[in-house]
């Protein structure tokens, strides 16, 4: 009689993302999977064709996670929500931040990057600033938005901004956020009038 597996590839791919999100995808192995389901590595081996596939996986999961940070509400102003869902995405799960940035994975991350601005364009559709803008306009403007947030998120998730890793607080970092926001508003909207 065979024996039944004990793990299913939801309970592999669990554990893999468990192990990133608390020591990044460079300390992701067969081994370390395997001691977090307290087993040996065979059954990661009779689920899964390669340790990729599931890294894979957890960086597929890692653009989720931002999308759930990014559709929170932070603010109120789902302009500003959205970015700084991205930068307390990127202070809060640092790893899976350096997940979605990994040239190792690049075909995922340029696919789920495309994703993740189309959905971040539908959520905005009736965002009072973008409105009654041509598409390729506020195409722009979210491009803008990103890079401004990233920036933020960048100096945030590495710690060598001392400015940025003064910011204990998630309230801290709203605040600020939403000063800077104040202040790129007010030179994007005086470059769409």
């Amino acid at each position: 009689m065979a024996r039944r597996k004990k793990f299913s590839i939801d309970d592999i791919f669990e554990a893999a993302f468990q192990i990133v999100c608390k020591s990044g995808i460079e300390n992701l192995t067969a081994r370390a999977i395997a001691q977090e389901l307290k087993s040996s590595t065979m059954p990661i081996y009779t689920c899964v064709n390669s340790i990729r596939e599931v890294e894979e996986a957890v960086v597929k999961r890692a653009w989720r996670v931002l999308q759930n940070y990014q559709a929170r509400s932070w603010s109120g102003d789902a302009f500003i929500d959205m970015g700084l869902g991205y930068v307390l995405f990127s202070k809060e799960e640092k790893y899976l931040f350096k997940c979605i940035h990994d040239e190792s994975y690049e075909e995922i991350n340029t696919l789920f990057s495309k994703r993740n601005f189309e959905i971040n364009l539908k959520m905005l559709a009736e965002n009072p600033m973008l409105k009654n803008l041509s598409k390729a306009t506020a195409e722009k403007i979210l491009f803008h938005g990103f890079l401004f947030s990233h920036g933020f998120a960048s100096l945030l998730n590495s710690g060598i901004s001392t400015n940025v890793r003064s910011l204990n607080s998630e309230q801290a970092i709203i605040e600020l956020f939403k000063e800077a926001y104040e202040f790129s508003w007010k030179g994007l909207k005086s470059a769409i009038e």
